[in-house]
């Protein structure tokens, strides 16, 4: 009997703490949501912010199995760029520790169709993906693409699409130009052209989920 009685306090203490758990989880992404739709309604792009969370899956760069780099970003949207004349920096870069090509896969944050692939000198190696909704996410300086990544593919929220690199700033080849990183941006389609976002508070959602 007491052992029975034992077993039962077990499992109520522990649906209890899994529940406690999961409100304080649900309490912090319902504050991560509301903080990003504050930053996208201030840029007068609140009507995607639901669109954005829910077919954004995936932070842009998957952490390294074998532990040797590890990922971080701070936010330079809207930060001075020079090359190529003066103009704003319009998204967000993730940065390697480890500093070498390839050493990190890139993936998709979302369903969509590749409509860009290819060479931008400010961009180098990048890709555009579409996605049902019509939102533009735009990786750039790409070392080399995932086998299989062409124009009109269809991709899955999660799919490698590349790795991180420091391709750009030249002709088509040129790398080392600065350090290796992946430039994330978000595209929406406003009047008769096209905003990018801030993903900042986006991707600090991502990069504590997943």
């Amino acid at each position: 009997m007491k052992n029975i009685r034992k077993v039962i306090y077990i499992i109520f203490a522990f649906i209890t703490v899994s529940s406690v758990l999961y409100c304080v989880q649900w309490k912090e992404d319902m504050e991560c949501k509301t903080n990003i739709r504050t930053q996208l309604e201030k840029e007068d792009a609140g009507r995607y912010a639901q669109k954005l969370i829910n077919e954004m899956e995936y932070f842009p760069v998957c952490p390294d199995s074998q532990g040797k780099a590890e990922y971080y970003f701070e936010d330079g949207y809207g930060a001075g760029r020079t090359y190529g004349g003066d103009r704003k920096h319009e998204g967000i870069d993730i940065m390697s520790t480890l500093n070498q090509p390839g050493c990190l896969k890139v993936r998709s944050v979302s369903d969509g169709v590749v409509e860009k692939k290819g060479w931008l000198e400010l961009g180098g190696y990048r890709l555009g993906i579409r996605s049902s909704s019509g939102i533009y996410y735009y990786y750039a300086h790409l070392d080399q693409y995932e086998d299989g990544i062409e124009e009109g593919k269809h991709v899955k929220a999660g799919d490698i699409i590349g790795y991180m690199g420091n391709t750009g700033y030249g002709p088509e080849g040129t790398k080392g130009k600065f350090d290796v990183h992946l430039h994330f941006g978000i595209y929406v389609k406003k009047a008769d052209d096209e905003a990018s976002l801030n993903p900042y508070y986006l991707l600090g959602y991502l990069s504590g989920r997943k």
